[in-house]
Formats: C-alpha cells, structure tokens, sequence
C-alpha cells in the first residue's frame, strides 16, 4: 500500500474501533469498581435528601461475581508446553520463553474470555527471533476476509489471518498489512471512541503518516483468540456479557437490602397529637422507658422492622441461577447449599465448569499453535511452520487430590503397561524441565534430582588380596 491507501485503511478501521469500543467498554465497566459515577447511575440514584448515604450505599452494592467468573477459568488456563509431531518439544517453545509468554498468557487469555476475542501481533526480531505482542480488542481491530495460505505453500490451511489490521496505542496508530507496518501519529485524540467517526478525527492534520517499516512476513502477522469458534457468522461474546443481567439484578438486590438496612431494619415508634415544648423534654421522652400523657387524644404507635429476609432469599435464588449459567461452582460465590462435602464429591461439583474450560482450551490452543507456527516461520524454520500436528500442552487444573492422581498415574504403569516415564508429565506440580532431569537421573547420567553421594564415584571399593 501507499501512503494514500494506508490513511483509507486507517479511516476505516478508526471507525470499526468505535462502534466496537463502546461494546467493550461496557464489559469492561461492569468487571471494574464502580466510581461514584457509575454506582449513581447504576442504581438511580438521584439528587436530593440523603444523596451522599445513597451513593455510599450503592457502591458498596456491586458484588465483584463477574471479576471472579474470570479469575476462575482464568486460572484453569496455563500453557506449560509445545509439542511437534512425535511428541517432542518443538523448537518454537523458545520463542514463547524468550517472549516471556509464561506470564504474559495470563492476560491474552484473560481478554478472550472477558470480550470473547484478543490478539497477539508476532513480527521479526534480531537474530532470526520473533517478537510477539499481546492486545486487548480494545486497542486492536481487524477486518478478516477469505483464509490465507501459508507464503508460497500453494495449499490452503484451516489457519486464518486478517486482510489488515490497526493498533491504537498511546499517540500513534499502527497498521499491519502483508509486508509492511504503517505509523501514523495521532495529534489529538478525543476522549470519547466513538469521536473517532468525526471528519476533524480523521483528517490528515491530526493523523501525519510518520514511516513505514518492511516485516515480509507473507500474511497480516495478526493471530486472533477466541474463547469459542463459532460458525461463520455467529458471534462470540465471551463469557461475561451473558451474565450481566443477572449480575445487575444481584447488586440491585443488593442496593434495596442497604437501603432497608440502614432506615427500615428496626422499630419506629410515634406519638400523634402531641410536640414538646423544648429540646430537653424531647429527650427526656425519647430515653423514657415509659412514655405518660395528660391529653387522652395523644395516641401512640410503633412501626415494625422491615424484613430483611425476603432480600436474602432473593439474592441467594440469584446467585444459584448466576451459578448455573456461568457454569462454577454455586460454594465458589458463596452460596451455603453444601457443606462436610468429600474430595470426591467436590471435583462432581466442578464438572460442569471443567468441561466449559476444556472447550476454551481447544479454541485458544489452537490460536497458541498458530501464532508459534508463524514464529517459526519468521525465524526459517519452515518444516515446524508447516507441522499442523502439533499441539501446546495445557497444565492439570482439575479438583483431584495429589493422592488420587498419583494412584491413578501407577494403575496405568502397572495394570496397562504404560511406560512409567510416559506419565511422568502428568504429575501434578511437574514441568518438562523436572520430567527432563528426573529421565536424564533414570539413565544415569545424573541431574541432581535423584542423585546420591557414592564413595569414589559410585564404584566398589578395591580391597588388597
């Protein structure tokens, strides 16, 4: 492209960035703490008597259930391996550990499961290295057409790269296409998104073309996640938009009970037909244990306590059905339905939130395999680029004792005759690297793991005749 198609493509796709932003932004405000702001809109709170109590108690209203529906297949998302065909580790795992994608993964995966997409860029880096970048969708939009093909392989792949794409980072604008990546300076940004579709926004003034810098990558070095692939044409939104109906009602719950709480969750009583006199006889009446009239038309009632209990009830009902749908487990929000449960009967519980996670982990491992796939293609090595039998290795995160595992781990050692250093990998807590050294100390050639101080190298000792 030139200069002239860069800035048409930039126009356009500042204007996707836009409309999608302010759908992003929306999941991202609900997951966020409330600022006053938000909390009074939130729960209608208006100007007037008592706005300050109000607003104090609607922010203490959200409950952070959605932050925790994230953290909890957040934290059942660990990539510990790569494997080519052969189940070898393959040599692209050196680009994931020199990019430092051990604890970068956390947040890649985390924007795929909070707005249903994410991105990560890969691009040439010195010495045949490959540089890869995590974004969030809402700093990166793409415009996605037929599927690509690997460069001069003639043969189509189920992988999918973008037509063009644009990252809005701070005080310039980056554009990839096939083999180049555009620059383009941002004067002044407004502070709203959805600003961008104005002309002044857009107009070459406020966006100077700065460089354009070769990549020669082949494809639009752009690799997409998504939480689940759907069919063409059918969206995916992550899963946190579906639960904020029913978060809202929750704190809404919420928000009625404190306001209860605080003004109605106790006795009132009133006098009709009576005012004192002064400030002192008020007070004398109101610490009086027994209140005495001389006018037998003063009448005196009391107001019962609201009942709190119907809130609780109906929150509880709320958080079983925000359970059901996100698919955790109910005793991890919270709720008090369970209780003495076994180890057993706690992984029955998390079977439901396993099987969603195992269904993320196919959608994202293939995204993950994709992008070390065009690592090595950017690095050279093409006989990896071209290994679709490869698959990354995902860390055991299910609810099973130690006990348990190890037990099942030796019934297939001995009762099916499956090598025991096959399942070495499986054991709870063990990396490639300790699988490494513990193989390495089994043949012998001693890694420290296993090894023991013998006399004299671990030779007998020579004894005169």
């Amino acid at each position: 492209m030139n200069e002239s198609q860069a800035r048409d493509a930039i126009r356009a796709l500042l204007q996707d960035h836009s409309v999608q932003r302010h759908h992003f932004d929306e999941i991202n405000r609900a997951v966020q703490p409330w600022s006053d702001t938000e909390a009074a809109r939130r729960m209608d709170v208006a100007q007037g008597k008592n706005y300050h109590r109000h607003l104090q108690i609607a922010k203490m209203s959200q409950t952070p259930f959605l932050g925790l529906v994230l953290d909890t297949y957040g934290q059942s998302l660990k990539v510990e391996n790569y494997f080519s065909e052969g189940s070898v580790q393959a040599r692209s795992w050196h680009h994931w550990q020199t990019n430092r994608m051990d604890a970068r993964q956390t947040g890649l995966h985390r924007a795929a499961l909070q707005y249903g997409t994410a991105y990560a860029s890969v691009l040439p880096s010195t010495l045949n290295g490959a540089r890869i970048g995590v974004h969030s969708p809402r700093r990166l939009v793409a415009r996605y057409g037929e599927e690509m093909t690997w460069p001069d392989s003639g043969a189509a792949t189920q992988t999918e790269f973008p037509i063009i794409a644009m990252v809005i980072d701070n005080g310039h604008l980056c554009l990839y296409d096939e083999e180049r990546v555009y620059f383009f300076g941002v004067e002044n940004a407004p502070d709203e998104p959805a600003a961008w579709q104005q002309r002044y926004y857009l107009s070459p003034e406020n966006l100077p073309f700065i460089e354009y810098r070769e990549h020669n990558v082949g494809v639009t070095p752009i690799v997409r996640y998504q939480d689940r692939m759907m069919a063409a044409g059918e969206e995916t939104n992550g899963i946190i938009e579906h639960l904020l109906a029913l978060s809202a009602r929750i704190d809404r719950t919420n928000y009625e009970q404190g306001v209860a709480q605080y003004w109605a969750a106790f006795k009132q009583r009133y006098v009709t037909g009576w005012a004192p006199k002064s400030e002192y006889e008020a007070m004398r009446q109101a610490i009086s244990d027994t209140w005495t009239f001389a006018n037998k038309d003063v009448k005196v009632g009391q107001f019962d306590e609201t009942d709190l209990t119907q809130y609780i009830k109906a929150r509880e009902s709320s958080v079983r059905d925000f359970a059901a749908v996100a698919q955790v487990p109910a005793q991890s929000l919270g709720a008090n339905a369970i209780s003495n449960i076994s180890a057993d009967g706690l992984a029955a519980l998390e079977t439901s939130k396993d099987r969603k996670a195992s269904e993320i982990q196919t959608s994202l491992g293939e995204s993950h395999e994709q992008m070390l796939r065009l690592c090595a293609h950017i690095a050279g090595d093409e006989e990896e680029a071209g290994d679709f039998a490869s698959e990354v290795k995902w860390a055991e995160t299910s609810a099973r004792s130690f006990a348990q595992t190890v037990d099942g781990l030796g019934k297939l050692a001995t009762m099916l005759g499956v090598p025991p250093d096959e399942l070495w990998s499986d054991i709870p807590g063990w990396t490639h690297e300790r699988v490494k050294r513990a193989r390495e100390a089994q043949a012998g050639r001693g890694s420290g793991l296993f090894d023991v101080n013998e006399p004299d190298g671990g030779q007998e000792p020579q004894t005169e005749p």
